[in-house]
């Protein structure tokens, strides 16, 4: 790597380390101070080197100083007009979003770019909930016989599974909307934090000393970029979105009726009959306890009193040879009636294309997948255009102040 990246990448961690958030107990280290000090070291310097040079007649000596103390004036005047018109005025913050406060007005639109990833995530999480559920779901019974026993189960919606994984992709394209997203809005909080205070000090004293006026210049650059360009950059972006139709901008987001399409009719009356049974954690319990054990627990009552604890061996046979095998016997004629109306139910919906589950699954999904595959693609776009806008800005910038043209690495963003 060329020496400059180098001293710009150690200058760039160095003011890393101090950077902190506002609440922290530590402070972010301020150089503002340490410009004036510089300020005067650099004339004193320069004030004797001029001495020594007019003492030994060199003209070289002497022709180098004045145009020291003429980049030097100059250095003084940038200061000057980058403090007033960037840092202590808000006229150009005005003039360009119509908010003094351009920063925060900024973090604000990634926020509601955020929320809306958000509402979009949360959908299809809830749609591939909803799906799985119905693709997994398959009613079952088993007849007992004499010796040997019939079991019967179907599954006739697994084939809908597949639209999970369209969903995911969904998911991913989201997530790395919502990543570049956040990492703006926090490059934005830092270079708020240490911007004023760390770097642009800094690029202000490399600038003035004679040596390192080159990479004081980019500095500057880097520093106006990331504290003025970054959040302008995405304002603008946020009104050239804003000139998008609301009607064809995506906004992707599931209705709670567009969710209830997502489970099949059948399936949504038959978790209403049999999911209370089903989570009642007496009922599994006492009935996974088969015949000796229910029977035991149901007749158990009539061993604590003298007069009833005879009964509870006729009591224990009865419930072992009647009542058990009689409530096991109902709760399989249920569930067998069940199965029949399911699979009437789905038989009669798949022969109808109207009502068809699939159908149905694939006309809610369709508009929703595509408002996430427009919303990332704009995203992305967005992206593109806050970090050409920045870094074009910054390299512009720099070459105007006399800095370096190319920044290594910087510039690979884009």
């Amino acid at each position: 790597m060329h020496r400059l990246g180098q001293g710009l990448l150690l200058l760039l961690l160095f003011s890393a380390v101090f950077a902190g958030p506002s609440s922290a107990k530590i402070k972010p280290l301020d150089l503002t101070i340490a410009v004036p000090i510089v300020a005067m070291i650099v004339v004193a310097f320069l004030a004797v080197t001029n001495m020594l040079a007019t003492s030994i007649s060199d003209p070289k000596l002497e022709a180098w100083v004045k145009t020291e103390i003429r980049e030097f004036v100059a250095a003084l005047i940038l200061i000057v007009l980058i403090m007033g018109f960037f840092i202590s005025s808000n006229g150009i913050s005005v003039a360009l979003t119509g908010t003094t406060d351009y920063v925060n007005q900024s973090q604000s639109i990634l926020d509601r770019w955020e929320g809306t990833f958000d509402d979009a995530y949360a959908g299809t999480i809830m749609a591939a909930s909803r799906i799985r559920t119905a693709a997994t779901f398959a009613p079952y019974i088993n007849a007992p016989l004499w010796f040997v026993s019939i079991s019967y189960s179907t599954n006739p919606l697994a084939g809908i599974a597949i639209l999970l994984t369209t969903l995911t992709m969904a998911t991913q394209g989201m997530t790395n909307a919502i990543f570049l997203t956040e990492a703006i809005r926090m490059l934005i909080i830092y270079m708020k934090i240490v911007g004023p205070k760390i770097l642009l000090p800094l690029a202000f004293i490399f600038r003035m000393i004679p040596f390192s006026r080159k990479i004081g210049n980019t500095l500057i650059a880097l520093a106006i970029a990331g504290m003025v360009f970054l959040p302008f950059s995405v304002i603008l972006t946020e009104n050239l979105n804003g000139t998008i139709p609301p009607t064809i901008r995506p906004n992707p987001h599931l209705s709670m009726t567009d969710m209830m399409k997502l489970v099949p009719e059948p399936l949504s009356a038959v978790t209403t009959v049999v999911e209370p049974f089903c989570q009642s954690m007496f009922q599994r319990t006492m009935l996974g306890m088969t015949d000796p054990g229910f029977s035991a627990v149901v007749c158990i009552p009539l061993l604590f009193s003298v007069y009833t604890i005879a009964l509870y061996y006729p009591c224990f046979e009865f419930v072992w040879n009647v009542v058990y095998p009689l409530v096991t016997e109902i709760l399989q004629l249920v569930m067998g009636i069940t199965l029949i109306i399911w699979e009437a139910t789905i038989s009669a919906l798949d022969a109808n294309s109207s009502t068809n589950f699939a159908n149905r699954v694939f006309d809610v999904l369709h508009p929703f997948l595509t408002n996430i595959n427009n919303l990332v693609l704009l995203t992305y776009l967005d992206h593109i255009l806050i970090m050409t806008v920045t870094v074009v800005g910054a390299r512009s910038l720099s070459s105007a102040l006399g800095g370096e043209w190319y920044m290594a690495g910087i510039q690979r963003l884009i």
